[in-house]
């Protein structure tokens, strides 16, 4: 982590629980039709031959109703996985949004009071920001083994792209912000000097 802001921290656990989500939804589509195809797979090659021996039209009859069956587990389960990943996208993009706006809007901020007292707000939230970014990333991380352990094959992490994005966008702004803060400071230091001379 470069840059030990709030704004870059908040992106960062963003695109982290993104990803989580993510890869989760694509454990569910994978995992889902795997077993289906188990279960399919179970009953066409143990139990069918045997029933089929015994009443051939019934066997054949309960096939076409688990064919038709399972064609419309499959388009749920493809529904399902696809509405949930348009629905985590929508929100975790919106969010990084409203996050690097705030911190543009913060970073505008010229009166000096205000500015500091974000920047003090800021500074003691930074260590609870913190946390909630490494548990964030552990989060990432198990959801990554659930979607190995189901075969789904690795992504390229959106979220952070998209978060490292919202992180430049909102930089220039901030150090806008630091240069007068310091200048005011170091006014309000000197000022203060002169009265008590």
């Amino acid at each position: 982590m470069t840059s030990q802001t709030l704004s870059s921290v908040t992106l960062e656990t963003l695109g982290n629980y993104r990803n989580a989500a993510t890869r989760a939804v694509a454990a569910y589509h994978v995992g889902g039709k795997r077993l289906l195809g188990l279960v399919n797979g179970a009953l066409q090659n143990s139990i069918y031959p045997r029933t089929a021996k015994l009443a051939p039209r019934a066997t054949q009859r309960i096939n076409e109703v688990r064919g038709n069956v399972s064609e419309i587990i499959v388009k749920g389960v493809d529904q399902v996985a696809q509405r949930t990943e348009q629905a985590i996208e929508f929100s975790s993009t919106a969010a990084a949004a409203q996050v690097s706006r705030l911190a543009h809007f913060a970073a505008g901020i010229e009166n000096e009071i205000v500015a500091n007292g974000l920047q003090t707000a800021s500074r003691l939230t930074l260590p609870g920001a913190k946390v909630a970014l490494i548990v964030s990333s552990k989060i990432a991380q198990g959801a990554n083994a659930l979607a190995d352990a189901a075969g789904v094959r690795p992504l390229r992490s959106v979220a952070r792209k998209a978060a490292a994005g919202a992180t430049r966008r909102a930089a220039p702004s901030a150090r806008k912000t630091k240069a007068p803060l310091k200048t005011g400071a170091k006014d309000v230091a000197k000022s203060g000097k002169r009265v008590a001379a």
